[in-house]
């Protein structure tokens, strides 16, 4: 009677000793995996196990297109967790979370060879772009290698284009823009950008001069049900100089905020600015004054993931006080992005009408692997969008940019794309 008392307390002791091994050795596997995905240039890494589910957390400025990026962190993650595992990974920008991942390890491993989409196909992925039911466990998360503080300058080619002169059918434009940016803390970006003449045929006020192009600062907030707040303060310049004669940089705040449904395929939002008219001249910064606007445009858009065509229709009240309509049409090939797009506004000359169309492209021109994210890297920007109108004549339904980063992002994560690119080579 005495031995079996006696060996009751030793199982115990041994059923102890046993969970505390395989808990070790989960944690292990962990931190292993953390400091892997930290060695490939990862930044953001936070990594929470609960029973059978891994969430992980990262960030990409390492790999220029973020499909790349993300399936490296699924060949490396399926390579250290148990084929058990289910995983869950979080895309985040700027510590901002943007999709979810979920896969099991297992299915991955069997599946990873098979020709694409069959993947998605079979029900072994599912990306969701509502994240809500992560807050809390973000929130507990110690992560490794985070961005904030280091500073990147990237170089932006820029080309502009004037056809159909009488003196000369063809006039063109070449410049670089430096562009230094940096992240303080969750949803930030500090940048300044700087315009750098190369060559020029266009007769345009002060194109020939080095000068400041922006300066802003830019906050990113997600709030729940797929709620996204994006606002912006500093200087902000047109994508394109229109005309000699108009003055293209403004200072002020902008903010867009933009609601998704159905996970992700629609979109609708409203964005608006308070600005008034500046330009940097002989060294000094030239406020105009009496000429402060309010402006603001609604949106909608729809995306058909079968093609990845998205039509979007944006309208409101301008830049240059004018009323307008515009329709954008695109369609993403992998990185590519091709549309077209046409405007009907109340602004007008003698002459002409308010209606005017053109295209535009994204074309990706960093190499596919940039350098590891250190305190401070160069490199090129990851993609080169440009815009051709047929006329130019009048600034119609002009607006600043102030969120490319976002858009970039955004774009090549949304989670029907995701699902079809995932096992592209």
């Amino acid at each position: 009677m005495k031995s079996k008392t006696c060996l009751f307390p030793l199982l115990l002791i041994l059923l102890l000793i046993s969970t505390g091994t395989k808990a070790q050795k989960r944690s292990n596997s962990l931190d292993s995996l953390s400091r892997a995905l930290v060695r490939d240039g990862f930044e953001s890494v936070g990594i929470h196990r609960e029973k059978n589910d891994v969430y992980l957390f990262y960030e990409n400025r390492h790999y220029r297109w973020e499909i790349d990026g993300l399936s490296k962190i699924l060949r490396i993650a399926s390579s250290t967790l148990s084929d058990s595992t289910i995983l869950h990974v979080v895309p985040m920008h700027y510590e901002v979370p943007v999709t979810v991942i979920t896969t099991g390890v297992l299915d991955y491993k069997k599946r990873i060879d098979e020709p694409t989409g069959e993947y998605h196909q079979d029900n072994l992925v599912h990306t969701e772009l509502n994240s809500d039911d992560l807050n809390s466990i973000r929130k507990i998360l110690k992560f490794q290698n985070r961005a904030f503080g280091k500073i990147d300058l990237f170089f932006l080619p820029g080309y502009g284009l004037t056809l159909g002169n009488e003196d000369k059918p063809v006039k063109l434009k070449f410049s670089i823009s430096p562009i230094l940016q940096t992240s303080l803390w969750k949803g930030s970006l500090l940048s300044f950008q700087i315009m750098i003449p190369l060559y020029n045929e266009l007769s345009q006020k002060d194109e020939s001069k080095v000068r400041l192009e922006t300066a802003m600062l830019n906050q990113l907030f997600r709030l729940p049900k797929d709620v996204f707040i994006y606002g912006s303060a500093g200087i902000f310049a047109f994508p394109n100089k229109i005309s000699s004669d108009i003055i293209y940089q403004r200072y002020g705040i902008a903010a867009d905020v933009r609601k998704y449904f159905f996970n992700g395929r629609i979109c609708t939002g409203f964005s608006a600015g308070y600005t008034g008219m500046m330009y940097i001249g002989e060294g000094y910064f030239n406020y105009i004054p009496n000429d402060n606007k309010f402006n603001y445009t609604f949106f909608g858009e729809y995306r058909e993931p079968k093609f990845d065509f998205t039509t979007r229709v944006t309208a409101g009240k301008f830049l240059y006080d004018d009323t307008a309509v515009r329709v954008d049409i695109s369609r993403q090939f992998r990185e590519l992005a091709i549309g077209l797009f046409v405007i009907k506004s109340t602004l007008h000359s003698a002459g002409e009408t308010g209606t005017v169309g053109g295209f535009n492209v994204i074309i990706p021109i960093a190499p596919k692997k940039g350098l590891k994210p250190s305190k401070f890297r160069v490199n090129l920007s990851r993609y080169f969008n440009w815009e051709f109108r047929e006329r130019t004549i009048d600034p119609l339904a002009t607006t600043y940019r102030t969120n490319r980063d976002w858009n970039e992002t955004f774009r090549n994560l949304n989670p029907d794309f995701v699902n079809k690119q995932l096992h592209l080579p």
